[in-house]
């Protein structure tokens, strides 16, 4: 963000993943890392949340992006809380635009952090979209059409609740960063930054495109986590019924 030039204040550590995330997953145990390009492969790491923060932002941006740590904590707990505990029916609102947004900026702060990786080598940081990303940041109407969050999940799909976040990079031929495979909860994304080609993503074929509604049926109450957008298009809900918590 240094090529704004509105830069104010230190360079201040970051956490990767939000601080507020990482803790709604850690629950009352332990947050662990894997995948990362400094592990052993299938290694597993124990991780105190300070310890996963790298100086990628200035004071002034960190601040400015802290509402999207906010969004997306709301969406973790949320989400969680339904999947987990039977506690009535709930309803819970969340913006769309702040989530996909959260979503790219934890990818570039793993990427510029050489914490993403194809195989065992990092990868060097660069997305499709970087001279627009700022924008994009910014301002949700800065997305090129069809560019967002898939879910790839069908209704009546079966899917177990682990307590993680996973983000796996997916590139182009010149190994630039133009979509993000995602599992958050158990559900199953696809983050992507470019305006949409079926042929070029093939697993994007039938998708949900920035789903609207995600909904937990419980044998005697409903749990509603609706996700707003505005982009004046439909946007459709994904009906999940409840079978039994994850220990």
């Amino acid at each position: 963000m240094r090529d704004l030039g509105s830069c104010v204040g230190p360079i201040s550590g970051e956490h990767i993943i939000s601080e507020s995330v990482i803790r709604v997953l850690m629950g009352d145990g332990d947050f662990s890392v894997g995948g990362l390009p400094w592990l052993a492969p299938d290694e597993e790491r124990i991780l105190a949340p300070q310890n996963l923060r790298t100086n990628c932002l200035c004071a002034k941006h960190n601040s400015t992006l802290h509402p999207l740590d906010d969004a997306a904590k709301y969406f973790f707990s949320s989400l969680k809380s339904y999947l987990e505990v039977d506690a009535g029916s709930r309803h819970a609102l969340v913006s769309g635009h702040d989530l996909e947004r959260w979503l790219l900026k934890t990818a570039k702060a793993a990427a510029v952090s050489k914490n993403l990786a194809r195989g065992r080598a990092p990868l060097s940081g660069a997305f499709s979209r970087d001279a627009v990303l700022l924008d994009m940041l910014d301002d949700p109407r800065h997305w090129p059409e069809g560019a967002g969050l898939y879910c790839t999940m069908n209704t009546g799909d079966r899917t177990s609740n682990h307590k993680r976040f996973q983000l796996q990079p997916l590139t182009n031929a010149q190994e630039d960063i133009e979509a993000l495979a995602l599992n958050i909860l158990g559900l199953s994304f696809v983050l992507l930054l470019e305006p949409l080609d079926e042929g070029k993503y093939p697993f994007l074929r039938g998708a949900r495109y920035r789903p609207g509604r995600f909904v937990i049926a419980y044998p005697a109450s409903t749990n509603w986590l609706t996700v707003s957008w505005d982009d004046g298009r439909t946007h459709e809900p994904l009906t999940m019924q409840f079978v039994r918590p994850m220990s």
